[in-house]
């Protein structure tokens, strides 16, 4: 992978090279048949977590390197071409997690975000994890404004039982009848800081498919769209046990996938994240309804192939103005390109254990396996680029476990990730360390995962303790660290989580992060891009020539 700078990123590149030239999935449904009937466009963005600006950007394949990708201005042009060719009703789609995942984003509780959203003029909108944030009632007020359809089959109220959003919208535009459902993180309000999900429950999922089957039975839709934020995986189950839906849109889990995945006759997609790519799915439609024909392209919203659309520009110039001077302010260098695309070890999150553990005096620093976070090349780290890779602050904790909690803990944490249950994924990439070194089988059975977990180089004695930090989640008991509940002599330290990162740059005003290999999976390449491929069980190439190891 080629560590640009800063002043080099925005050379063109080859989309072939990495696996993202435009595609037609090959399936049965496809062949022999001409393309006629209705037709409809779906184009689809989601997870960009507030990076409303152009960015860095991975591209992992035959030329790995970073590139200048994304921002809300270049999408919208991408966006209106694209509408432009359309041979049918075109709809314009997001699915979350949009208010959530920069500094401007979190010092304004996502106001930054709600201008240029808006202007995009979203068909429909689904919630998504970090959407709730700041907390309940901000949540409501940003979802009441964004001027289009909120929809979501499982977040309910905990006191009344009622959803807070209708199940589903019908979408008719120029002859086609559409149905969109919203699914959102089914362990969102588990996982997430119970401040955030206070009074709200998205894990009722119960009588999905006879919904489905109803709302065929009752509306005659032409399309039965499935709006979700739940991870390809789950999505990929989902196509699989609610077999009406003609489409799974996923979202959550910020997979590129080049060609849908067909689930008996359901197509399933989701385009990246961080407004980086866009992603287009054209039906043709049968007469009785369902997909007669298909094609999708995940189309890379580069720097060099997408000027800025004026109007938008200047929505975001304008919420950004009064952070414009924090958002600039140097706090130290990196001589290694931050990231965290990786589903074992990252740079991002060595950095910000190994601040806690550095703050702390812990043996073991901990922080959770976020996905956020674009790239920050080798150069300054300003205080935008920190709140990008932890947009948000915390208080820390520090405690300790013994050598049996800690390794039970993995033991927990790992089954959130590799499960063969897509129903039990849950969170992110799984937690990360300082101070510990662990290996492990991915695809073994449960609670057999870890092999090997070393602190100061000596493997763990189940009786001995282990004193551990991490930040806090807004509302949870004390003794809680990372997710580890009954930590025990738990206290809180004087600084928060970004004072921490602050403090240790200032202390090491010239990182060089490498993965060191403190968290391995035996059973699986030293890299791994694609959750969804390990757990679907197939060959993962060590230097994939499609975008995360998906296939082409």
């Amino acid at each position: 992978m080629a560590l640009l700078s800063r002043r080099n990123l925005l050379g063109s590149v080859a989309l072939s090279a990495i696996g993202l030239a435009p595609s037609v999935a090959a399936s049965a449904q496809n062949e022999g048949k001409s393309p006629q009937g209705k037709r409809l466009t779906i184009l689809h963005f989601t997870d960009t977590h507030a990076q409303i600006e152009t960015h860095p950007e991975y591209l992992p394949g035959a030329n790995q390197e970073i590139q200048a990708m994304g921002g809300y201005a270049r999408l919208k042009t991408a966006i209106d071409r694209e509408r432009a060719n359309a041979s049918g009703p075109c709809l314009l789609v997001n699915g979350g997690d949009e208010f959530h995942g920069s500094g401007p984003a979190a010092w304004s509780a996502g106001e930054v975000i709600l201008a240029p959203l808006k202007a995009f003029k979203l068909d429909v909108f689904v919630p998504g994890n970090w959407d709730p944030v700041y907390g309940p009632a901000r949540f409501r007020t940003l979802m009441s404004e964004l001027g289009c359809p909120v929809v979501c089959y499982n977040l309910h109220n905990t006191e009344t039982g009622e959803r807070f959003y209708p199940a589903s919208v019908i979408l008719d535009r120029q002859g086609v009848r559409t149905i969109v459902v919203g699914v959102t993180d089914i362990g969102a309000s588990k996982r997430q800081p119970p401040a955030e999900f206070a009074g709200m429950d998205t894990t009722r999922m119960d009588g999905l498919r006879e919904y489905v089957q109803a709302l065929r039975a009752r509306e005659n839709p032409d399309v039965i769209v499935a709006l979700t934020h739940t991870g390809l995986t789950i999505a990929r189950q989902l196509a699989r046990d609610v077999p009406e839906f003609d489409v799974v849109l996923s979202g959550h889990s910020h997979e590129r996938t080049s060609r849908p995945f067909v689930e008996g006759r359901t197509l399933v997609v989701e385009p990246g994240c961080f407004a980086s790519f866009l992603g287009r799915l054209d039906l043709v439609l049968n007469e009785g309804g369902g997909v007669a024909h298909h094609e999708f392209r995940l189309i890379p919203i580069l720097a060099s192939a997408y000027p800025e659309d004026p109007a938008m520009k200047a929505l975001i110039d304008a919420a950004l103005a009064p952070h414009r001077e924090r958002m600039a302010r140097a706090l130290g260098a990196t001589e290694t390109v931050l990231m965290r695309y990786d589903l074992f070890e990252t740079s991002a999150d060595d950095l910000v254990a190994e601040a806690v553990r550095a703050a702390t005096g812990a043996q073991i620093g901990f922080t959770n396996g976020f996905r956020f976070g674009s790239p920050v090349p080798a150069g300054p780290v300003t205080e935008a680029d920190v709140w990008n890779l932890l947009p948000m602050d915390a208080r820390v904790k520090v405690g300790w476990m013994t050598g049996k909690e800690l390794r039970d803990y993995y033991e927990s944490e790992l089954e959130t990730v590799y499960s063969r249950d897509p129903y039990h994924l849950n969170g992110g990439w799984g937690v990360r360390a300082a101070g510990l070194r662990i290996a492990f089988n991915a695809r073994a059975d449960v609670g057999q995962r870890v092999v090997s977990m070393k602190v100061e180089g000596k493997e763990i004695e189940p009786d001995a303790r282990y004193t551990v930090a991490g930040c806090e989640r807004e509302g949870e008991r004390l003794d809680i660290i990372c997710r580890h509940s009954g930590t025990h002599d738990v206290k809180i330290v004087g600084a928060s989580i970004q004072e921490t990162i602050v403090r240790y740059l200032k202390d090491h005003p010239q990182i060089a992060l490498r993965r060191d290999g403190r968290e391995v999976a035996l059973d699986l390449p030293s890299m791994v891009f694609s959750q969804d491929a390990v757990l679907a069980g197939g060959e993962i190439s060590r230097a994939p020539s499609t975008p995360f190891g998906l296939p082409s």
